[in-house]
Order: C-alpha cells, then structure tokens, then sequence
C-alpha cells in the first residue's frame, strides 16, 4: 500500500510527531461469486452482455489520530484490489488506492477549531493498459468545526477538486466545493446506552470540464437518441448541489434512515440530472456473536433533458468503483473467531428501480455472493 499520495499523506503527517499513539491496521481477503463483473445495462440498442465470473478480493486499511501542535490529526490510507477470473472481463483487474488526512485546532476560548484537509484516490490497472472506471481524484479544504452544545456541531468546508477519467479524458473536470454537516444528538437518556442521532449534510460543486458542451439538433419532438448531440464552440460547465439527511437509532439494534437528493445543472444536452437516493440499514446480533446486517438502497434517477441511450462506451457515463451505486439490498452475516480475526460473509443484489432509465427499457441486475476473513489491531 506504498503507493500514490495516500501513503505519502499518512507518513507526512505522521511524521512530525512520536508515534505514541497506535495505527489501526485493517486488512480483508475474500472470493466473490458476480453475475456482473463489468456491471453492464443491457437493453435496446445496446450491445452489451453480462458476464458472471468469480472474484478475488483483497484490500487493507491504516488509520491513525493523534494530537499535534495543540490540535488533532487523523490520517487514513487504504487499499481494495479486485481480481476476475475470466480473462474476458481483464479490465476489472483494479486497485483503487486512498489516502485521507485533516488536521483541526481549537481556539483559545471559543468552540471553534479551524483546520484543513486533504484527499486523494487514484483507480489503476493491474493487468490492462486502461482499466475499467479507472480515476484519479484529489482535493483540499479549508475546515472549521463549531460546537454549539456538547451534542451538536456544524462542520464547513471550503476547497477546490481535480478529477482525471483514465478512460476518456472528455470526463475529467476541475473545479471548487464547498461542503456543509449538521450532527446532533436529539435524544439519549442517562447512561447513554441508547440515543438517537441526526445528520444533515449539504454541498455544491462548480465544475469546470475538459471538453465542449453538447447541443440537440434534433427536431422538437423527436424520440431522445445519441444522434440528437452535437459538439458546440462553448466548455462544458456542471453545478452540483446535493442535501440530504439521516437519523440513526442507537440501541441493541443500531438502524439509520435517510435521503439525498443531487441535482446537477449542466450546459450540455443530456447531462442535467436530479437523483433522489433513500437508505436504511440495521445491525445487531443474531447469536452466538454472530452479527449481522441489512442494508437497503433506492435510487432513482430524472434526467431533465430526457435519457439519451449511448450505444458508443468510450462516451457512456461510468458509474464508480463504489458497490452502492444503484437501488440495491444488502445482506452482511460476520462473527469474531479471535480477538484480531473474524469472517464475514456478505450477499447483494442491484437493479434500476424507476425514473428514466427504467422507462426506456435499459436494465441494470447484478448480485454477488461473498466470503472471507479480516483482520484488525
């Protein structure tokens, strides 16, 4: 995991203070059974297939915090490899390498701390010259963090972005953020051994892209397709906003609810979009120490100037190495053998539920199966 700037972050910051205090390690090995390893739509006018094929997975985790110069620091690097074992679908061979750190300071008689913050994540290849989804993306903020009461705080931040789409160079963008989190605490009794917890987040993105913005030269009317774009003289410009919210109950079951909407205004003809997102997850033990978890997610997405239906993929949209991009249902069943080590075994299945992309006939199935063991100090 020496690799990209996530593990210069944490050996920077790490490195002008005593290591007093411990590195969480986490490391995580497994095999996966995927009815869609190159998580593909299928439909009308599209000439993709799905191809079903098993899955090494392998991926670790460093995580440290500490104090510092009067202040506070976490830094966090990780790694998650994936390996396929058809050598039709080699472009899935990826590694995506990350690296986070931030650093807040408390002023003197205020509940303010000012800070900033840094994050990096790069997506290579292993066995291909280009891998699927493959990216690179790095930011920095300005931070502050106000405590209102002991149970409730407002974090902003400030920053700018660079995303790189190794694919297809008309994706990559630049471009400035701001970020906004509410978290409270409504309700815990004493002892708190129960509570109930609210988290509100908003941000917004101007992104500025490496290409020129798209035009509808089709007549008023006429049925959405790709051939209805035209490159214009104009960049391409998008504005993200996205608000959301979730509560959590914190008991012998730990469950969470919550919803997020992004809207994303772009000067380029089918690209605007509003993706509404609900989840709701719950945890607890089964028996035995086994634990186990249910997660479900529903997305649905509205493209305002209407799904244009890409059959070229060096054009398509790519979605992210992320396994929760679509309305999914999450199974998680793991149990402790030792005080390091435990197994875990997790069941998924993914589908496009509603909006514009189920109205045009273009389906998204996918479900996997996996097993395997993790160990953390």
């Amino acid at each position: 995991m020496r690799h990209t700037v996530a593990a210069i972050i944490v050996l920077a910051v790490g490195g002008g203070h005593s290591m007093g205090a411990p590195v969480v390690i986490t490391v995580e090995g497994g095999a996966e059974g995927d009815t869609n390893v190159q998580r593909v739509e299928t439909g009308p006018g599209l000439e993709t297939e799905r191809v079903a094929a098993g899955v090494l997975r392998v991926g670790g985790k460093l995580d440290k915090r500490d104090r510092l110069w009067g202040g506070g620091y976490q830094a966090v690097a990780s790694m998650l490899a994936r390996a396929v074992a058809d050598p039709v679908a080699s472009t899935e061979n990826v590694a995506l390498f990350t690296g986070e750190a931030r650093y807040l300071r408390p002023l003197e008689g205020r509940s303010v701390s000012l800070g900033a913050g840094v994050v990096a994540a790069d997506a290579m290849p292993l066995t291909d010259e280009i891998g699927a989804r493959t990216f690179r993306n790095l930011g920095a903020d300005a931070l502050m963090v106000m405590d209102a009461t002991e149970s409730t705080h407002l974090s902003l931040g400030f920053g700018v972005r660079q995303f790189v789409y190794k694919e297809n160079s008309e994706f990559d963008w630049d471009g400035v953020a701001a970020t906004a989190r509410l978290d409270s605490t409504l309700w815990q009794p004493s002892g708190g051994t129960r509570s109930v917890e609210l988290a509100v987040t908003a941000g917004f993105e101007l992104r500025d892209y490496d290409s020129v913005a798209l035009a509808n030269i089709c007549e008023p009317g006429a049925d959405v397709n790709d051939g209805c774009s035209a490159a214009t003289s104009r960049g391409r410009r998008d504005r993200l906003q996205r608000v959301g919210a979730e509560v959590t109950w914190v008991g012998r079951v730990v469950a969470a609810a919550g919803y997020q909407v992004t809207v994303i205004d772009s000067n380029s003809y089918g690209q605007s979009l509003v993706r509404h997102k609900a989840t709701a997850s719950a945890t607890t033990t089964l028996w035995k120490g086994v634990y186990g978890t249910l997660l479900g997610q529903l997305q649905i997405d509205q493209y305002l100037d209407g799904l244009v239906i890409k059959t070229d993929t060096q054009r398509s949209e790519f979605t992210s190495l992320d396994d929760e991009n679509r309305s999914s249902l999450q199974v998680r069943i793991g149990r402790p053998v030792s005080d390091a080590w435990s197994i875990e075994a997790r069941g998924a299945i993914w589908r496009n539920i509603g909006g514009d992309v189920d109205a045009a006939d273009v389906t998204f199935r996918r479900a996997s199966i996996y097993v395997g063991a993790i160990y953390s100090r």
